[in-house]
């Protein structure tokens, strides 16, 4: 007859089995099946009682072996070296004695409490017996002390068996419903583990790596010469002065062309430093020197001092404006660079994220070999106590001259760990941005980037816009919103020595890539409950790409960042302050922080940022920009153009003067039915609100396209603009610049201010060819005229419309109105 699988647990040997009739098994059965599942805490009491119960049953068998060994070795000292009976006696007795004396000198160290007499006994006669008892309690003292500190690990095994053979003699209910419970926890937690987990454990995999690798950064290293010393007093009030005390040179500096080079004033004295300390004298940090343009032939990474990981991951070929910009990176110069284009963006991508991934893993890798040191020697000073295992004493070491290893600091990081800021336009910018530094880091290998599958996801997915093919839009527009355009976005990215993870918390990532309306919304406004802009406090290099888009989307977003970097952190949770660099302490952060600027173009906002925000005490590089047509050239339509400048003379006052200038001068003429169909556009937005309102009190015809408008009424608008509906049409730049409508029956353009972008210029003016005016309107093409205001801060605007000479000519004329054609151009 075969047995029924039982439903309860099978008694333990020994045991009588109660009875139970059907009834109370279905009662039972019920009761459990209705019982609630233990909870994770149960179960982690459950594991440590077993636990517990684990070591008190190996400490019983480490003491049952002993003792063992303990008589064997009585028992053939017995033999051998017995030669009397009172010998016989005597050795009985001395190892007696020795066998309670090693059973109380046990327990102490287990834990329990033994009293015991201690017996002195002649250590010439018995000195074999003493060295074999001692052997064998310190290797079962070693053993059970290897038990003790690996009881994580042992529990684990001892948990799992005991977990497996207790769930065999549950009831099959009880199983189904554990198991269910396991599985829905792990799902909950998964999320939250993949984001939680730090970076720690990534980290013990490496340290064997790096504990047999030296530290790879020299003296002569540009990262080392930048980080690793404070400033001298004379640098330090040079940099603090306002304005800096500098000294400006320029040279020609082959693909980028005429640069612009400031240095600081302040040298440190050599022959007068400061004591630092009793005897050791501070060292301070260089200033920069001039770049010196690489050559063509020779060029070898790793004379650069370029980590090998990213060396074995270049296959390309390297330009000369690739060398030319990394030449100047790699020493440490702030550089702002205004001929971004297309052409040459990819390039500069390369180069500054080969320069930010090298930083990064620098400051990794010498961070790590700092941690694992620093264990080390809080380890050894661990293993050295005053009494040895069997509570004899030990001679104190005597103390060196020379700091001990107990004494090893480390200044090696900042408040946190986030170093290198991104800051880029859009997801699609991003995008390509992390494109770059996975195939510097990992090459072909995607595992050792986490996160990359979900990375692709949520920032690629093809472009967010529809271009038509009929009517299509100019190519620079197409090329600059391809892709993903969400101008809301933030990227923690952390690196380890083989890993490269994204999605990583902003106090757990070296990298951040974000657009400036994202890290807007994450500092917060002043006044909000919630800031947090701690995370920019130890920012080591700062990186803008796409200036000019970022200008069109709010530059005061960029202004925001700019005014929350390296301020003291308000909470110190991810602070080791026994680690932050002293400079860093100081606040002197700004001075050490390399900033990058890449725009297409130069803009008063642009200089003002890098006069007032550029602090590296390395100097800093500016390519100098000098046009000599501008875009007047691509003017195609045969039109009088005039520029009238606008008398001022202070910057504050230029907003009112512009629009005074207008309402007394332009207006009474733009207001007469012969300038009918007159485009007024106006690049701020501003100025845009100021002559909406007062066209709007002056009761003038006229209709309106911002930004913010929407299409239904920008279609309405431009329906009644070129039928004539309307006598003006108020354009704003930022609505051009993020739809550009092709505005059709322009008859007269009145542009109330240079445009941002210069070739804008030339494209609105093109709006007023003969295919795009209205046949019925009865003007004459003739008639025509364009109209533009300027005042004498709007030198960058004109340099790029008509040329750096003929800017210049104007400005200083004494004739204010200046009129071309397009067989002047």
């Amino acid at each position: 007859m075969v047995n029924q699988r039982t439903l309860f647990k099978k008694p333990r040997k020994g045991g009588k089995q109660p009875y139970l009739s059907k009834d109370m098994k279905k009662k039972l059965k019920k009761e459990r099946a209705s019982r609630p599942p233990p909870t994770k805490y149960q179960r982690s009491i459950k594991h440590i009682e077993r636990g517990q119960e684990a070591i008190q049953a190996q400490k019983r068998q480490i003491e049952a072996e002993r003792k063992y060994r303990q008589e064997a070795n009585t028992f053939t000292s017995l033999e051998s070296f017995a030669s009397s009976d009172a010998e016989t006696e005597e050795s009985n007795a001395q190892d007696g004695t020795t066998f309670d004396d090693l059973a109380v000198e046990f327990n102490d160290q287990i834990g329990q409490m033994v009293d015991s007499a201690e017996n002195s006994t002649d250590e010439e006669e018995d000195s074999d017996d003493d060295v074999t008892d001692e052997a064998e309690m310190a290797y079962e003292a070693a053993r059970l002390a290897e038990l003790e500190s690996d009881s994580g690990v042992q529990l684990d095994a001892i948990f799992e068996s005991q977990e497996k053979q207790s769930d065999e003699s549950h009831d099959e209910e009880s199983e189904e419903s554990q198991d269910e419970e396991s599985e829905e926890s792990q799902d909950e937690g998964c999320a939250e583990s993949q984001d939680e987990e730090s970076e720690d454990e990534e980290l013990q995999s490496d340290e064997s790596n790096l504990s047999s690798e030296d530290d790879d950064t020299t003296a002569n290293d540009p990262y080392m010469l930048h980080t690793a010393y404070n400033l001298s007093p004379a640098m330090l009030e040079a940099l603090a002065a306002e304005p800096p005390s500098v000294e400006t040179s320029a040279m020609a500096f082959g693909s980028l062309g005429n640069v612009c080079i400031e240095q600081p004033k302040g040298r440190p004295g050599s022959k007068r430093s400061e004591p630092n300390g009793i005897c050791a004298k501070e060292r301070y940090a260089k200033p920069g020197t001039l770049p010196t343009v690489p050559e063509a032939t020779n060029h070898d990474w790793k004379k650069l001092y370029v980590k090998d990981r990213i060396i074995c991951n270049m296959t390309e070929q390297v330009d000369a404006l690739e060398r030319d910009v990394f030449a100047v990176l790699n020493g440490y110069h702030d550089l702002h660079y205004p001929h971004r284009s297309f052409e040459n963006a990819n390039s500069l991508r390369k180069v500054y994220c080969l320069h930010a991934l090298n930083h990064v893993l620098k400051a990794v890798s010498k961070i790590q070999h700092h941690t694992i040191k620093l264990t080390a020697n809080k380890a050894a000073g661990k293993n050295k106590p005053v009494e040895d295992q069997f509570r004899r004493r030990v001679k104190k070491p005597k103390v060196s001259e020379e700091p001990t290893a107990n004494g090893l600091e480390c200044r090696d990081q900042g408040f946190v760990r986030p170093k290198v800021l991104i800051i880029v336009p859009f997801r699609e910018s991003a995008l390509q941005c992390v494109s770059v530094l996975k195939r510097l880091f990992a090459g072909e290998q995607e595992k050792s980037v986490l996160n990359w599958k979900r990375f692709t996801e949520e920032y690629g997915g093809g472009s967010s816009l529809h271009f038509p093919r009929k009517n299509p839009k100019p190519a620079d527009y197409e090329r600059t919103f391809a892709g993903n355009i969400d101008d809301n976005f933030r990227l923690g990215i952390a690196f380890n020595r083989s890993t490269m993870k994204l999605y990583a918390k902003y106090y757990s990532s070296d990298v951040i890539i974000a657009s400036p309306l994202g890290l807007r919304m994450a500092i917060g406004a002043k006044g909000e409950k919630h800031q947090d802009y701690d995370f920019l406090s130890s920012i080591e290099m700062l990186i803008i790409d796409q200036a000019e888009i970022c200008y069109a989307q709010n530059w005061d977003h960029v202004l925001h960042v700019m005014e929350h970097l390296h301020h003291q952190p308000k909470s110190t949770e991810y602070t080791e302050f026994s680690r932050v660099r002293e400079w860093c302490l100081n606040g002197w952060s700004k001075f050490y922080r390399q900033t990058i600027l890449l725009s297409e173009f130069e803009l008063p906002e642009f200089r003002w940022l890098y006069n007032k925000h550029f602090h590296n005490y390395r100097g800093k590089v500016r390519s100098c920009k000098r046009t000599l047509t501008g875009t007047i050239k691509q003017v195609a339509v045969r039109v009088p153009q005039n520029f009238q400048r606008v008398e001022t003379t202070t910057f504050g006052g230029v907003g009112t003067a512009r629009f005074s200038h207008f309402v007394n001068v332009v207006l009474p003429q733009a207001r007469t039915v012969s300038m009918a169909r007159c485009l007024i556009y106006v690049p701020s937005y501003f100025d845009f609100v100021r002559l909406r309102n007062h066209f709007k009190n002056e009761e003038l015809s006229f209709t309106q396209i911002c930004e913010y408008t929407e299409d239904a009424k920008i279609a309405r608008a431009r329906d009644m603009f070129f039928h004539g509906s309307k006598h003006f049409l108020l354009y704003s730049e930022r609505a051009h610049f993020f739809r550009r409508h092709r505005i059709r029956g322009i008859r007269h353009l009145i542009l109330y201010a240079p445009p941002v972008f210069p070739h804008f210029y030339s494209e609105l003016v093109n709006l007023m060819m003969k295919e795009n005016q209205n046949p019925h309107d009865g003007v004459d093409d003739d008639s025509m005229t364009v109209t533009v205001l300027y005042t004498g801060y709007d030198t960058y605007q004109l340099a790029e419309m008509i040329g750096a000479l003929r800017a210049k000519a104007m400005i200083k004329a004494p004739r204010s109105v200046h009129r071309f054609t397009t067989d002047q151009k």
